[in-house]
């Protein structure tokens, strides 16, 4: 009797364990195309998730295992952001921030590592996000050809900085796909590299470029085994978008604007708040001001004269914003956990070969370098994306074990 109802207990749970995993496939379909969708199917997702654990929770601790090289040094930067915001001066922003950053985006990290277990599911999930990724760049493309001369910088589904930081991470994850597949798999890939990379030029977000090209190189040099082959293959990519980008006046300007810091006015602007993002870490060295607060405290206080952009809340710099909001503790925090999750990767993959060590690399940086000219931590739709590919090139790296 007891071992009938444990086979039926088990039947059980393999059910919803599949329905997580077919609501994770329709996230990842609508990963970058529907804010919505995504959140529709996250939240069937968590609840079939609650149910699992209601079910069956004797394995919690198991499901929910990481890496000591991967877990410590985001939980340092974590516990010091959660320390530091003791003293915020707004505890009720503070809290909706931390609530949004750190849980809402940070789910779908959870849902991956402990659900998506199954090689054959890893590989439909990467799948679908390909396709999502495409169909979204596909909309990019065909908004260009459709906007008046002036305008010509392409959003996708979402707001221009959103698609440009899911092409930061997108456009490199098809690099290592397409290195990691064989026969009519790889020119598929070919072609969704293709169109994600004429996507990338049409967004015309120069942080994403930098961060593509960074991410791609790094990455498939690491991964190949003839560097020179590697290189070769670069080289042709480089002299093949520089064509296109030459024939396109708009595109060209853009290029050479990247590192124009005289007379560039966004570039400018930039300069301006991170000055403004020093002055306010230096004045509240200790704490910070708290999660959420820099564009109040921005506004009132540190606004520079010369700066003529008045409507922005936050860095444009993923460092910057942590420094003036939870001070030197905050931005030493956040380089260990960059640092910490960098040499996780570089060291996993020269110790075991794995690739998935390569994947999380390359979502890592996609993500990190656009943070270098953007916040990328407040777009909702591309943090959720960065932590479920995260979640999904870690549960590849334990498949290969």
């Amino acid at each position: 009797m007891w071992q009938g109802g444990s086979v039926e207990s088990a039947g059980c749970v393999e059910k919803i364990e599949k329905w997580i995993f077919y609501f994770l496939c329709g996230y990842a379909l609508c990963s970058s195309v529907s804010m919505g969708g995504s959140n529709v199917f996250l939240a069937l997702a968590t609840v079939g998730a609650i149910i699992r654990l209601v079910k069956k929770h004797d394995d919690w601790r198991e499901l929910l295992f990481v890496d000591k090289g991967l877990r410590i040094p985001f939980l340092i930067f974590l516990g010091v952001l959660v320390v530091t915001n003791i003293f915020t001066l707004n505890m009720e922003e503070t809290a909706q921030n931390m609530f949004q950053y750190y849980i809402n985006n940070f789910e779908p990290f959870l849902l991956a590592i402990m659900f998506v277990r199954k090689r054959e599911w890893l590989l439909k999930i990467a799948g679908l996000m390909v396709v999502s990724s495409v169909i979204n760049n596909v909309y990019v493309i065909y908004q260009w050809f459709h906007m008046s001369e002036d305008v010509r910088r392409a959003q996708g589904f979402f707001r221009i900085m959103s698609t440009a930081g899911l092409l930061s991470m997108m456009v490199p994850v098809a690099v290592l796909l397409m290195l990691n597949t064989q026969g009519k798999m790889k020119w598929i890939m070919f072609g969704a590299i293709i169109i994600s990379a004429i996507g990338a030029v049409f967004n015309n977000s120069r942080g994403a470029w930098v961060a593509i090209v960074c991410t791609v190189v790094v990455t498939t040099l690491l991964m190949v085994k003839s560097k020179l082959r590697a290189l070769a293959a670069l080289l042709v990519l480089a002299i093949g978008l520089s064509v296109v980008v030459c024939h396109v006046p708009v595109i060209y300007q853009r290029v050479q604007s990247i590192t124009n810091i005289t007379d560039n006015h966004s570039n400018m602007e930039r300069l301006y708040l991170w000055r403004s993002a020093m002055n306010m870490g230096n004045d509240y060295p200790v704490a910070g001001v708290g999660s959420g607060n820099f564009g109040d405290i921005y506004h009132e206080k540190y606004i520079l004269p010369e700066a003529t952009r008045r409507d922005l809340g936050h860095a444009h710099n993923l460092f910057f914003q942590e420094f003036a909001e939870h001070g030197y503790p905050g931005g030493i925090a956040f380089v260990i956990w960059v640092a910490g999750t960098i040499v996780y990767c570089i060291r996993g993959w020269h110790k075991e070969k794995k690739t998935g060590y390569i994947f999380m690399l390359a979502i890592f940086m996609g993500l990190m370098i656009n943070g270098l000219t953007e916040h990328t931590f407040s777009h909702p739709i591309v943090m959720k994306w960065f932590w479920f590919g995260m979640g999904i090139s870690y549960r590849w790296i334990k498949v290969e074990e």
